[in-house]
């Protein structure tokens, strides 16, 4: 079921929207590089950092599982099936 809603999504924009996500915003620097140099400096992180790190990495991840995804069935679609006996 998951998978046929995430083959019904356009892959090309939610590769872009995905991956333009996670380096929102662009000035005066990301949120995830932002979150990651106060989790480097060791500051606590609020519940609302904590909601940007989720939502902004979830946008990434969405982005990769789609490209590996349309990888995966261009990939499918060259190889010749099984029964074929040339």
């Amino acid at each position: 079921m998951l998978i046929s809603v995430f083959d019904r999504l356009p892959p090309g924009m939610t590769m872009f929207f995905g991956a333009l996500y996670v380096i929102m915003p662009i000035m005066p620097e990301p949120h995830l590089v932002q979150k990651a140099m106060m989790l480097r400096d060791g500051f606590p992180l609020a519940p609302l950092d904590w909601f940007d790190i989720v939502v902004h990495s979830a946008a990434g991840l969405l982005a990769v599982a789609m490209f590996l995804r349309q990888r995966h069935l261009q990939s499918a679609a060259l190889k010749p099936s099984q029964g074929d006996d040339a």
